[in-house]
């Protein structure tokens, strides 16, 4: 009773979390083609933006796999990972700007938004997705 409280006359359809090593990532960004398929031109220039870019990559990476799991799909379900974008600026919370796919897999579920938080410590970066 106490989410469906903090929630409103939202109700919660699914929840992701994905956990990323950033050094394994990091290794990742390497391989010709990876950054494209994977991160949107928005992501790669707010993370190259940043001190430690790989770290920013990671929490993203771990965005698209938490909300691919919020929205029962397996990272081969047929949504490009670049359809799952992380925007926000710099200092604010973040949140997912979704492609066609993205936003027709969540309208399946019963879902009209999607909630995200990211955090990163050491060599880990973690994603939480709420699909409401």
């Amino acid at each position: 009773m106490a989410v469906e409280a903090a929630l409103g006359a939202n109700r919660l359809v699914g929840i992701g979390t994905d956990l990323v090593e950033i050094d394994r990532l990091s290794r990742s960004l390497k391989r010709p083609g990876f950054l494209g398929h994977v991160f949107s031109e928005t992501e790669r220039r707010d993370c190259e933006s940043r001190a430690f870019p790989p770290q920013h990559y990671a929490a993203r990476f771990a965005a698209k796999e938490a909300f691919l799991k919020a929205v029962g799909k397996g990272i081969f379900g047929g949504i490009a990972l670049n359809e799952i974008e992380v925007v926000g600026e710099m200092g604010s919370a973040p949140s997912l700007r979704l492609g066609e796919r993205a936003r027709d897999a969540m309208a399946k579920q019963g879902g009209s938004a999607a909630l995200l938080s990211l955090t990163h410590s050491g060599n880990l970066a973690m994603a939480f997705v709420v699909v409401q």
